[in-house]
């Protein structure tokens, strides 16, 4: 077939594939002369190619990530089934979310996530680590489902591991990739690797390292935010001094230091407005009389989001026998966060601003021995790992009320914040100790004195709500009438929140695991492991203190209680502990070489937690019970047509208990749990339709649901709030994703390729409370005119398509790229939280359109 004929079949091919992808494999079968490339995996701790890994595994090498243009965390998500990306914080701190399992709604650095990220197989608990590690890798591999034998710590949703490359011991290599892209991104990525001593001794060096202006703008500070500022660095050497001792070291350190990106605030109030009146839709609140672009957002008090990390990991690999080898896995690592400050209300009223600063000291150690006999193979070993997190954060609520209440004469000593727990408020109206008292009643607010040593006349909150609850209304009503009678009754006017908070997570954990899989027959396997689990965690020096109006003076502290001050009381410590017995069943079933059946049972168990956020009061800190999942699955794992076409199915159900949330009441932050189910289904196809031409897709189907939970359903305003019937957060019902990669011609003395791609996210909840009991869901519920949630958060993220290409011209050392990411420039938020406090929805954009060209040289 000459070069135009198959030109001509290509477009053909491309423009039905929409239709009839499988129609064609058979079809083309018979045009294709090899097969699919094969990619070995260790999945499950030792070498298989992924068609015989009898779990659901995607796996994709370093060029297949560089020929997709994935060079970040959320360029994963439309590559395989299931997987979803989100992130509070920018590229610093993804939220990995498999099948629906994730960290949910939750925004704290020190809660460790239920999708284990793992380098070089070294666990990362710091979260605010996971999205720098994608320059210079050998492979990735995701696991889907829990993960509780093999795996250094248990992990619920699965586990997703990166391999970085290291010296291969033979000559001399490396390459230097510049890249500049719109917004002004410039870009550059390098390796080179040298063998000092063949097949005994090497080295290699990579890096990456990019800028760029950012594309948001705030017209209040009049700068670009958004923006692109990161370095890494890797060095690896490689020592084999014999055929059965391989040690290999790893240094490495990255920085990621960009302008945030800003907070797109959809008030709850009439208008769209927030809790001061603030509306991004108005054109003389939003921005001097103008509306603001949909890139702009208008905040006083945008900063950095900066994370670093560095650390160091040794693997020894020592072959005992040619059936038996020791293998060892030591990792240290150290990690900042710190975002500084950060924008709760995306207005440039200073109502909302946070301070948050993480550090974190992560030591692993797996030691495990691996036995690949004629029909059985045996993975057995011990862990240890032990994560710590120290956080100070700043706390900085209504600070828009300090110039006011200074301007009004109260001294820079008054204060008054809105704290409202039982340890702090003194004062109640009285119609809260007497619900029968009608509004008309003159006395229903009056003053009545619950706690001497309390510093908040609750009051104030009421007035506060209320006030709230009147805008929304259009005015008068019931809550004009408590605003009014709590001020008559002497109520003093609330000040700003303003405070620091400090404590410590350490989380030790010991492992014994053990996994042993048995060939039957020459067709049939059947796999037992095993994993006993010790962890402990620890919460620590937890203290929280606040200050007065004008921020000069400690005026007490609410971890521990305290007012007046008392520096002298210790700081509060509590600590739980949890022994797990988890593990597998696996069967396996090989109906020919290239068709394999699976079944498996899996129970993982995720740790459990402490509130972190809490700051309010010692009744907040509590600790919350370890998740644990019972997971069923079975699938086929196909390779079809002398291999051109490659088909996985899976299906499962999962029975998940303590699902840990986040709910965020007033101003404070509650970790819940709670029991559900979900299942669904998956497939990914690969048809290699001609040799030079490649099709891939993928289908994800997900169905959840919370269930079982002992939560008063006649009662949605309750602190816990009714979740039974609702889906968990991050999991939409459908995810799906479609490429080709076409070798368009050859052109003197290289080819060129068209990457072409598109992945559609379905529609998801940002948190577990669904509409919040609105229905519809951007109206208030029954008996009330206040929304508890926006539209955005309420009605749920609508699903969004996004499609990406990427054209290259390839020769022996040299290709030159130019590629594009959401071409339809698609606006679509990927991150939403409930701040009803404030009378706003807190929403994250995803990135808009992008393009650049890229330039390798390879040596």
């Amino acid at each position: 077939m000459d070069r135009k004929m198959e030109t001509t079949r290509i477009v053909a091919l491309l423009l039905s594939t929409a239709m009839a992808a499988p129609a064609f494999a058979q079809d083309a079968a018979t045009e294709v002369s090899g097969g699919l490339e094969e990619i070995v995996v260790t999945a499950q701790k030792r070498s298989q190619n992924l068609q015989d890994v009898p779990v659901a595994v995607s796996a994709f090498t370093g060029d297949d990530l560089a020929a997709r243009g994935v060079s970040e965390t959320s360029d994963l998500m439309g590559t395989m089934p299931n997987l979803q990306v989100t992130t509070p914080y920018g590229k610093t701190q993804p939220n990995f979310s498999l099948r629906g399992i994730s960290v949910a709604n939750e925004f704290t650095a020190s809660t460790a996530s239920p999708v284990g990220v793992y380098v070089d197989e070294v666990y990362q608990s710091f979260r605010a680590s996971h999205g720098q590690q994608l320059y210079d890798l050998d492979r990735v591999e995701v696991l889907r489902g829990p993960q509780g034998t093999l795996y250094g710590r248990n992990t619920t949703g699965g586990a997703i591991s990166f391999f970085t490359k290291r010296p291969d011991l033979d000559g001399t290599d490396g390459y230097l990739t510049l890249g500049y892209g719109n917004y002004d991104t410039k870009s550059a990525e390098a390796a080179f690797e040298a063998t000092l001593i063949p097949d005994v001794l090497g080295i290699r060096f990579a890096g990456t390292r990019s800028k760029g202006d950012g594309f948001m703008f705030n017209p209040i500070q009049d700068r670009d935010v958004a923006t692109t500022d990161s370095i890494a660095g890797r060095i690896t050497v490689r020592f084999k001094p014999t055929d059965a001792l391989d040690i290999t070291v790893k240094g490495y350190a990255s920085k990621d230091d960009p302008w945030a990106a800003l907070a797109y605030s959809q008030g709850q109030l009439s208008g769209g407005r927030d809790a001061l009146g603030y509306s991004r839709y108005d054109p003389q609140a939003a921005l001097g009389g103008r509306l603001l672009k949909r890139n702009e957002v208008a905040s006083d008090t945008g900063g950095k989001y900066y994370s670093s990390s560095k650390g160091i990991a040794l693997t020894i690999a020592y072959d005992v026998s040619d059936e038996l080898t020791l293998t060892s896995i030591t990792g240290y690592d150290k990690g900042k966060y710190r975002n500084s400050p950060f924008d709760c209300d995306g207005s440039p009223n200073d109502l909302c601003s946070l301070r948050y600063y993480s550090k974190s000291e992560n030591f692993n150690q797996d030691l495990r021995l691996t036995y690949d006999g004629d029909r059985i193979s045996v993975v057995g070993g011990l862990y240890y790992g032990r994560d710590k997190v120290d956080t100070h954060n700043e706390v900085d609520f209504f600070g828009v009320l300090r110039p006011i209440l200074l301007g009004a004469g109260l001294p820079g000593t008054y204060s008054n914040p809105a704290i409202a727990t039982p340890d702090s408020i003194g004062i109640l109206p009285a119609f809260a100790l007497d619900p029968t008292l009608a509004p008309s009643d003159p006395g229903f607010c009056a003053p009545v004195n619950v706690n001497p040593t309390g510093f908040l006349d609750a009051r104030s909150l009421v007035a506060l709500l209320t006030d709230i609850a009147v805008d929304n209304s259009g005015g008068g009503g019931f809550g004009g009438a408590f605003s009014a009678a709590c001020r008559a009754a002497g109520a003093p006017p609330f000040s700003p929140i303003l405070g620091d908070q400090y404590y410590s997570i350490t989380r030790p954990s010991k492992a014994i695991y053990g996994d042993v899989s048995f060939d039957v027959t020459d067709q049939l396997n059947i796999s037992v492991g095993l994993r006993y689990t010790m962890d402990k965690v620890k919460y620590s020096n937890g203290r929280t203190i606040l200050y007065d109006l004008a921020g000069n003076n400690i005026v007490a502290s609410t971890i521990p209680y305290s007012f007046p001050y008392d520096p002298s009381l210790p700081a509060v410590s509590q600590r739980e502990k949890a022994n797990r017995l988890t593990g597998r069943i696996n069967v396996s079933y090989d109906f020919t070489d290239d068709i394999m059946g699976y079944v498996n049972y899996s129970r993982g168990y995720r740790s459990g937690s402490f509130n972190g956020l809490a700051y309010q009061g010692t009744n907040q800190v509590y600790y919350i019970q370890p998740e644990k999942v019972n997971a069923y699955e079975g699938g086929l794992k196909t390779r079809l047509f002398d291999r051109s076409v490659q088909l996985n199915l899976a299906g499962f159900y999962y029975d998940y208990s303590n699902h840990q949330v986040t709910q965020v009441i007033g101003a404070t932050t509650f970790t819940r749990s709670a029991n559900g189910r979900l299942y669904g289904g998956e497939a990914e196809l690969a048809w290699q339709a001609l040799d030079t031409l490649r099709f891939d897709a993928s289908l994800g189907l997900l169905n959840s649901k919370y269930k079982g939970n002992t939560l008063d359903p006649t009662d949605p305003s309750s602190p816990t709030r009714n979740v039974n019937g609702n889906p968990f957060p991050n999991a939409p019902e459908i995810t799906f994703s479609a490429g080709f990669d076409w070798d368009v011609a050859e052109i003197g003395n290289g080819t060129l390729t068209l990457r072409g791609d598109t992945s559609y996210m379905g529609k998801y909840y940002f948190d577990p409370f669904k509409d919040y009991g609105q229905s519809p869901c951007d109206t208030p519920a029954a008996g009330s005119n206040i929304l508890q949630a926006g539209p955005a958060i309420a009605c749920g993220n609508p699903g969004y398509w996004l499609f990406n290409s990427r054209l290259t011209y390839d020769m022996e050392n040299v290709s030159i790229s130019v590629w594009g990411k959401n071409l339809t420039n698609k606006f679509y938020y990927t991150y939403g939280l409930n701040i009803d406090v404030f009378g706003l929805d807190y929403l994250n954009r995803g990135s808009p359109r992008t393009y650049g060209v890229e330039v390798t040289a390879r040596f």
